[in-house]
């Protein structure tokens, strides 16, 4: 991969306490052409670790609070409202917090989560287990840029045979939950296109990976539309999107998602492979006509000439950018396959052909590799991203982590402290 033909460059955006992994995500509140063009709200959350009795460990939000900006993001200021903290290791159920979004032609604010049981004994990832079977997703509406919010509502589909425990089709509380961990995107008419990961509590028979021992997921997305009285979300969700073995281990989960023309989507999901198998990780990836609703043929994520695009099992998004006029890819595009979810670096943009459906291989540049002397399980992922309406920058916020210690040299919960950093990217 050649130099960068983009100016990036990289700032501290939020320290750290110890202990704590901090992630932040922020977005618009009103429309581009409105007075509130440049107000800015972000979520931050604050992550730390505890050890359980098997030596793993497990991950909780220790802190999730607002700030505000009202020009373009240069300054914060931190709202006191929606402070909310959790005790280490404590059993029950937890709130998690997934996207916002801004309603495509309305000051709308839309904020997702989801509410898990927790077993505080339980490993961080297993199939089946209490956090897997309980997840559900509820969303609250904002008028008034996130200054109130209205009350929480649970997404439930609206045909018959839908509940508040059988919420969508495939998912039953306590057997299967699912949650909104993926790109949303919106219809030209407004409707809201929303991924949804479906955990299951078993693979399928022929699903032998060592993936499948800890969670398999399929995905289904939905559509949602404003109420007539704009009060709430009416839901609909399609045909389910499912990658098995031989193509995967444990199913597909968090699809990355553009708009390819009119109600055509196109999506590509994070798989992972099998070293035992000889299966690598791939993007496979799939095509809707019909906003969502039903999916055509699986296939990898490519280049222009059909080759496959090389990544680990990690969080892809697309962004437009409306100082080009292009769609880019933030990935972690690798020169050779890889079998699991590491390396997650370098991270890489890539010019995305919406016509096409392919990324452009002459156009993948590095936003950031790991620094000599980092640990070898630093990655550049899971992060937030948007468009600076003043600038045209692209603008990425995500921990630096691990910061000192290799995850599985991590021996007390201090050492999981990562400062969050702010990347900007200017197509030039």
């Amino acid at each position: 991969m050649s130099a960068s033909p983009f100016r990036i460059t990289r700032e501290p955006h939020i320290m750290a306490p110890v202990g704590d992994a901090v992630y932040a995500g922020a977005l618009y509140v009103g429309q581009p052409n409105g007075p509130r063009r440049a107000e800015m709200i972000e979520f931050v959350r604050h992550e730390a670790m505890k050890f359980v009795a098997n030596g793993e460990y497990q991950c909780f939000s220790s802190r999730l609070y607002r700030r505000r900006s009202s020009d373009h993001g240069k300054t914060w200021a931190e709202d006191p409202a929606d402070q909310v903290r959790e005790v280490g290791g404590a059993a029950g159920e937890r709130q998690y917090p997934l996207a916002c979004l801004l309603h495509p032609t309305q000051d709308l604010l839309i904020q997702f989560f989801s509410l898990n049981q927790v077993d505080a004994d339980e490993p961080l990832m297993g199939i089946g287990n209490l956090t897997q079977r309980t997840y559900r997703t509820y969303y609250r509406l904002s008028r008034d840029r996130g200054r109130t919010w209205g009350p929480r509502l649970q997404v439930v589909d609206e045909r018959p045979g839908h509940d508040a425990e059988r919420w969508a089709p495939g998912v039953r509380l306590g057997h299967t939950g699912a949650t909104a961990q993926g790109q949303y995107v919106s219809l030209p008419d407004g409707t809201m296109i929303v991924p949804f990961d479906l955990c299951h509590p078993k693979a399928p028979p022929q699903n032998k990976t060592e993936r499948d021992k800890e969670a398999y997921a399929t995905t289904r997305y939905a559509q949602a539309r404003l109420t007539p009285d704009g009060q709430a979300l009416t839901w609909r969700f399609g045909e389910e999107i499912a990658v098995e073995f031989p193509l995967a281990g444990g199913g597909c989960c968090e699809a990355a998602t553009v708009m390819a023309g009119g109600s055509r989507v196109y999506c590509t999901l994070r798989c992972q492979g099998d070293e035992a198998s000889g299966l690598h990780a791939t993007r496979w990836s799939t095509v809707s006509e019909d906003g969502g609703m039903t999916w055509g043929k699986i296939r990898p994520l490519a280049y222009e000439d059909g080759s496959t695009v090389h990544t680990p099992a990690s969080v892809h998004r697309f962004i437009q950018s409306s100082r080009t006029g292009k769609t880019y890819l933030l990935a972690n595009i690798l020169p050779a396959p890889v079998f699991a979810q590491t390396p997650r670096y370098p991270l890489t943009i890539a010019e995305f052909d919406t016509d096409r459906l392919c990324v452009k291989r002459d156009s993948v540049r590095v936003i950031q590799d790991r620094p000599a002397g980092a640990p070898v399980e630093r990655r550049y992922t899971n992060f937030g991203c948007h468009e600076d309406r003043e600038t045209g920058e692209l603008v990425l916020t995500m921990p630096e982590q691990p910061k000192s210690f290799d995850f599985s040299a991590m021996k007390r919960p201090e050492e999981y402290t990562s400062d969050c950093h702010r990347w900007r990217v200017t197509p030039v």
